[in-house]
């Protein structure tokens, strides 16, 4: 039992330090240490580089099932077989969505009355399906607008551009 409350009242400190001081022991001279600092900095490049591969599978994961919605849309409103309902229900239910949500905001606004102070239980309820009205909404807005994602990754990539330019090269 001391051992786990040494542990965790300062022993892991002295844990780290005693590995330091090993590692120190083995690593005696100035090129080995300098050899260790960079298979140190080779390996957490390595695994930078591994980040950026799983982010960069991920996305692009997300592009195709983007364009396989995309694809799928497209086809059923060229289909001479799909009902005038089918071919148009992804926005009649987007119309739908932005009149309820917008009838929402209206009741709030324009009638507090109907969700007075007697009735809190109904305020909360109102406040939640609102809420998730606003997120559906926005929802409708990314997939007939566009999202955002590209917005954010031209942003990040021009931050990058001017940084690289006010940066000097010796640095």
């Amino acid at each position: 039992m001391s051992f786990l409350t040494d542990l965790f009242a300062g022993g892991a400190s002295k844990l780290v330090d005693s590995v330091g001081n090993t590692l120190g022991k083995v690593v005696t001279t100035k090129g080995e240490k300098m050899q260790l600092d960079n298979e140190i900095k080779k390996a957490d490049m390595d695994f930078q580089v591994e980040m950026q591969k799983l982010s960069l599978e991920e996305r692009q994961a997300v592009y195709q099932d983007m364009n396989s919605a995309r694809n799928r849309e497209e086809a059923l409103s060229q289909s001479a077989t799909a009902t005038t309902l089918g071919k148009n229900i992804s926005s009649y239910l987007a119309i739908a969505a932005t009149l309820l949500c917008f009838a929402m905001f209206f009741i709030l606004v324009f009638m507090p009355k109907l969700i007075s102070a007697q009735d809190n239980q109904y305020k909360d309820i109102v406040i939640y399906i609102l809420g998730v009205l606003s997120a559906l909404l926005t929802q409708v807005y990314s997939y007939y607008f566009g999202s955002s994602t590209g917005s954010a990754d031209k942003s990040k990539t021009l931050e990058r551009v001017i940084q690289q330019k006010n940066t000097p090269a010796g640095k």
